[in-house]
């Protein structure tokens, strides 16, 4: 599709979208539209339909997260929760971004402990003051690190303001400022969590394949359900992920494909096909 179309269809799917999914609608249009022409706020304030209000820097790849969860429901929650809803459930967040997936889960599931991961210091800002304001900070912990294949630190490719581009460096970023982070291994937190995994979501801009690939099998011998957004990466593909969570027990529902990039939900026990 011509890039000039692709553009003027996304501001009117956005323009569609804004007064459906959150009630201060003319003033985030107005607020974006003054930030596209060098003026307006430097932070939005969303008050979604839902009940939850939600800060984001005002900039696209900040604010696309805002929309994916409470205009477009790209999670699936009710579908891809099920009966997980009827129960206490522990929950990693990898690359909770400003807080959209950790907040909004844990407005639907009351009995939902959730773990968030985001290196991004702004970012993490971000999130930590979502999740106070929304009144789950008795559920949700924020870490201010990156989970990884091992513990130590890692140059992390930082594009500041909450972008969605964030990620590190040898995943193949480097647009942004290069920022030293800590990493913690995934196989660490799953050890030190208080409760067995249930749910891990995992969107890290190319850190999967390292962050999947170099963890123990063992790790996810509780986890349910993965919902993860894979990316290109050199010398790696989706392929790779799929035949290792298929080797631990967790099998593709369903999947989304969006040029050189993707999501994919996987579980452990057969999902009913989900109505698009």
């Amino acid at each position: 599709m011509n890039p000039l179309i692709r553009s003027r269809l996304h501001r009117l799917r956005r323009l569609a979208q804004t007064p459906r999914a959150f009630v201060n609608w003319a003033q985030l249009l107005t607020g974006m539209a003054l930030r596209t022409a060098g003026y307006g706020p430097d932070t939005l304030r969303f008050r979604t339909r839902t009940g939850l209000v939600i800060d984001t820097p005002n900039r696209p790849g900040a604010r696309v997260p805002v929309y994916e969860i409470f205009a477009e429901d790209c999670y699936r929650f009710a579908w891809f929760l099920g009966p997980l809803l009827m129960r206490p459930i522990q929950v990693i967040d990898i690359g909770g971004h400003v807080g959209t997936f950790s907040c909004r889960l844990s407005q639907l599931h009351a009995g939902a402990r959730v773990q968030a991961f985001e290196p991004s210091a702004t970012t993490a800002a971000f999130l930590r003051g979502n999740v106070l304001r929304n009144g789950f900070g008795d559920r949700v912990s924020v870490h201010e690190v990156a989970l990884a294949a091992t513990t130590g630190f890692a140059v992390f490719d930082d594009n500041g303001a909450g972008s969605g581009l964030n990620g590190l460096a040898a995943a193949g970023h480097a647009a942004g400022t290069a920022t030293k982070v800590e990493t913690v291994a995934f196989d660490d937190i799953v050890a030190t969590t208080p409760a067995p995994v249930d749910l891990v979501k995992i969107d890290c801009e190319g850190g999967e394949y390292d962050l999947v690939l170099g963890s123990s099998p063992a790790s996810w011998a509780s986890v349910q359900r993965v919902v993860i957004e894979w990316h290109p990466v050199a010398g790696h593909e989706w392929a790779e992920l799929r035949d290792w969570f298929a080797a631990v027990g967790l099998h593709v529902q369903d999947e989304d494909a969006f040029g050189r990039h993707g999501c994919v939900w996987l579980s452990r026990e057969p999902l009913p096909p989900f109505v698009h």
